[in-house]
C-alpha cells in the first residue's frame, strides 16, 4: 500500500483510496481489465498509482495534468475516463464497486496553491511510464459521458 506520510506534501490530504484496474485494448479491439490491480490514492492535489505487492515508487498524476474526468462505458464496462493533457486517456475501474466515489474524488482534485510545486519532469515521466506500461496510445475519439 502507498504510505501517505512518505508522499503527501504540506496541505495535501487523502480524499479516497481504491483498488483499481486500467482497461486495456486487445489486439482485436475489444476492451478488458488489466490483470494487475493498482493501489490508487486520490488526494486533493494528485492521483497516486502503484501496483499491489510491488515496492515501486507510486506514479503520480497531478490534478493540473488531468484535462477532464468522465464516467463512461467501454463495451459492457462502466469506467472512469481520465483525459490527460498528453492527449492520452486512462480508462479505469474499481474492483471494489466504488466507481462513483472514485469518480467524485477525481473530480474534487484541484491544482495546488502556487506555494506547492511538483517537479514537472517527474510528473510527465510518471504519465509516460504509466502509458507505456499499459501499452496505451492517444485516442482521438472522445468518450461519451454517461
Amino acid at each position: 500500500m502507498i504510505d501517505e506520510k512518505d508522499f503527501l506534501v504540506e496541505g495535501e490530504r487523502r480524499l479516497g483510496r481504491y483498488t483499481t484496474v486500467i482497461m486495456q485494448q486487445t489486439q482485436h479491439g475489444s476492451w478488458t481489465p488489466s490483470v494487475m490491480q493498482l493501489d490508487s490514492l486520490v488526494s486533493n492535489y494528485r492521483l497516486f498509482l502503484r501496483p499491489f505487492r510491488r515496492k515501486y515508487v507510486p506514479a503520480t498524476i497531478p490534478a493540473h495534468y488531468v484535462h477532464r474526468v468522465l464516467m463512461t462505458k467501454l463495451e459492457r464496462y462502466r469506467v472512469v475516463a481520465l483525459e490527460l493533457l498528453t492527449s492520452h486517456y486512462l480508462y479505469m475501474m474499481t474492483s471494489t464497486g466504488r466507481l462513483e466515489d472514485f469518480y467524485d474524488d477525481l473530480r474534487a482534485m484541484k491544482a495546488p496553491p502556487p506555494r506547492v510545486r511538483f517537479d514537472e519532469r517527474v510528473a510527465r515521466a510518471d504519465i509516460v511510464r504509466l502509458i507505456t506500461f499499459f501499452g496505451q496510445q492517444p485516442h482521438p475519439d472522445q468518450p461519451d459521458e454517461s
